[in-house]
């Protein structure tokens, strides 16, 4: 493999399925080493102040605001401003730290959850996607007629790919997947491309789905580290 994600890229896919088995395994599956398992007191107090600051600095210009229509005093629009500032930079603060403490708990259990890896395409099958498309044979002549025919006419294809696949950390193993192409890339696809798949580490076989979510420099980062598995 010279180059990185050289398969043509599939039209994006619905992955609710995928995310929703993440979510089932994200319940279960244990933080990193010397991670904390749960949030801590402090980090749950923190998280309850984000609903009840802004409940008492409404209440608190509430107050002030009929302190002014009675006084006309500029000292409570005065006072008025500086809580709602103060209030805003504490909570855009907070809200900031809380989400930095969530990402890092939730990747320390997606790393135990979710790998990546990279697959090399042994076998395609293609066919139209329309309600007379006839399924192709296995082979690659029979695959790129398929295509052709779905080119001429402007649709898609729908591609089974049986692939093998070296994980960035794990066995190696093969599995197959479908996906969904323009028919203009679907030409491109051939036995021997390849790019960047991920699935749920207790499950590759029956969970590998091809990633559209990478950036340029994720996808080679999964390629070194495939490499060097």
């Amino acid at each position: 493999m010279d180059s990185l994600g050289t398969w043509p890229r599939p039209v994006p896919a619905d992955d609710r399925d995928f995310d929703v088995q993440v979510m089932r395994r994200l319940r279960t599956a244990p933080g990193a080493a010397g991670a904390p398992d749960r949030p801590s007191l402090g980090e749950r107090l923190g998280t309850s102040l984000l609903l009840v600051v802004p409940v008492l600095t409404a209440l608190a210009v509430v107050l002030l605001w009929q302190q002014w229509s009675r006084s006309g005093s500029a000292l409570f629009l005065a006072l008025i401003a500086v809580v709602l500032v103060a209030t805003a930079l504490w909570w855009t603060a907070r809200l900031k730290r809380a989400f930095t403490t969530a990402q890092g708990r939730l990747g320390a259990r997606l790393a135990n959850v979710v790998e990546h890896g990279v697959a090399v395409v042994r076998e395609i099958t293609l066919e139209p996607v329309a309600e007379d498309a006839e399924t192709a044979g296995n082979t690659a002549d029979a695959a790129e007629s398929t295509a052709g025919d779905a080119a001429t006419s402007g649709g898609r294809v729908r591609a089974r790919l049986e692939l093998s696949v070296t994980s960035v950390r794990g066995d190696r193993f093969s599995t197959s997947v479908e996906a969904l192409y323009d028919a203009d890339a679907a030409l491109l696809l051939e036995a021997g491309s390849h790019g960047p798949v991920r699935f749920l580490r207790d499950d590759p076989e029956g969970t590998t789905v091809i990633d559209t979510r990478l950036s340029e420099e994720q996808v080679a980062q999964i390629y070194r580290g495939a490499a060097l598995n």
